[in-house]
């Protein structure tokens, strides 16, 4: 099989858990698919019985093929979620900032957060931040992983001042977003952090939060960094999920 890109094992003086050339093969199949698209970064490869189906191999060949993947980070496999893939065909470099195209109409940050409401902006973070969550836990690197713990510690170091909770808050966000390693979702949770760092509603209710309120999102904020330390992913969406309901129940509330 002609590969355009050599899989990993390929480059690999010894492969760390030999296999068999049946293995092998069925392994550099999965990574082609991998790299043609057929089974795109975050999506789950089919079930161990549909590819013994699809290869007409047993499901022990099939478990070995997939083992190899993992071994060299092209899938992760979570117990009771399947394999997912998390290889990447190319890098992209990440900006740190925003890019607008030349010539492209202007985009005024400032306006949209005096245009927009606080529920629509709850609405943009819930159809963005469980992807964001899901791609956290596939794509963090160990470091994106310590960073983030170190402002989890800064956040829970916090007792009465709301301003300063969100901010670190905001910066925790932030931090997972950037660990997609996603540079749209990356810019796009830059606008997201923008509008609530800037908006006349997002400064009432950073300067209303109780410390009650502090210490139960703290809590929230405690269990989803532990479930991305944890690499599970559904635990991490689910929390994150938690957290944002909290979040619509404070505005409903007027905050």
């Amino acid at each position: 099989m002609d590969l355009t890109v050599q899989p990993p094992w390929d480059l690999d003086e010894q492969i760390r858990k030999p296999v068999t050339p049946k293995t092998r093969k069925l392994a550099d199949s999965l990574f082609s698919a991998i790299c043609e698209g057929v089974y795109r970064f975050g999506t789950r490869l089919p079930a161990e019985r549909a590819l013994c189906l699809e290869y007409s191999m047993s499901r022990n060949t099939i478990r070995q093929a997939l083992d190899l993947l993992d071994q060299y980070n092209v899938i992760k496999r979570h117990a009771g979620s399947g394999s997912v893939v998390c290889y990447r065909h190319t890098a992209v470099s990440v900006p740190t900032e925003p890019v607008i195209e030349k010539n492209a109409p202007s985009l005024d940050l400032s306006e949209i957060g005096e245009l927009m409401s606080p529920l629509e902006l709850g609405v943009v973070r819930s159809i963005v931040e469980p992807e964001i969550a899901r791609l956290a836990v596939l794509s963090m690197s160990s470091r994106d992983i310590q960073q983030m713990n170190r402002i989890q510690e800064q956040i829970e170091r916090v007792t009465i001042d709301g301003e300063q909770y969100c901010d670190l808050d905001d910066k925790l966000r932030m931090q997972i977003a950037r660990g997609t390693h996603n540079p749209m979702l990356i810019v796009i949770y830059q606008m997201i952090n923008h509008v609530n760092q800037t908006a006349d509603w997002a400064a009432r209710r950073r300067k209303s939060l109780t410390p009650r309120r502090i210490k139960e999102y703290q809590l929230q904020s405690k269990a989803l960094c532990d479930a991305i330390n944890n690499r599970e992913i559904e635990a991490t969406v689910e929390n994150l999920k938690l957290s944002l309901a909290e979040f619509h129940q404070d505005l409903t509330k007027g905050l």
